[in-house]
């Protein structure tokens, strides 16, 4: 009896340990990725965001930041007027080389009129991986909160000067992003 009670407990115990959440991944991120929110800032974002508050702090230029959506698997940050972050936890269809096997697609969006973001990828354990798209002059990129889909909209001009958009759906496979 002992034995199974025990058994029972290390499974519950191991499958706790296995299951990766962005709240975790964004407390263990390195101050690097977003210096201008500390660790404390992100305990406490998540912590607000848990008690029902608006999840809300002074970052360390002492200016509002907020946490705007999170969910299991994605988080949108607003850091200013003029910058805005998304994470999105994907599955990786390999172990990587943190045995690690969920990847984190960070989209950073700069600016106000134009705006142009740049994807950078990681291992939920803060490791660099290759960059998924090339930084491209005027691309927008934003992430899905309900699927694994990176949207690029690039801004261009034509031979008559008029601007010209284009919208590229990219579909996460388990390795990379391909075109939809």
């Amino acid at each position: 009896m002992n034995r199974i009670v025990l058994s029972i407990l290390l499974l519950v115990g191991s499958l706790s340990l296995a299951a990766t959440d962005i709240k975790d991944v964004f407390t263990a991120m390195p101050d690097s990725v977003l210096p201008t929110l500390s660790r404390n800032n992100r305990l406490d974002m998540i912590d607000f965001v848990l008690s029902g508050m608006k999840a809300e702090v002074n970052d360390v230029f002492d200016e509002k930041s907020t946490l705007d959506t999170l969910t299991a698997d994605y988080l949108h940050i607003t850091l200013s007027e003029a910058v805005k972050v998304e994470m999105k936890l994907l599955p990786s269809s390999r172990q990587l080389a943190d045995s690690t096997d969920h990847v984190v697609c960070v989209v950073m969006t700069y600016g106000i009129k134009p705006i142009e973001s740049n994807v950078q990828l990681f291992t939920s354990k803060w490791t660099p991986l290759p960059s998924p798209i090339p930084s491209l002059g005027n691309q927008v990129a934003s992430l899905s909160e309900v699927s694994d889909t990176l949207s690029l909209e690039v801004t261009s001009r034509n031979e008559e000067n008029k601007e010209e958009k284009r919208l590229t759906l990219l579909k996460w496979n388990g390795v990379g992003f391909n075109k939809n």
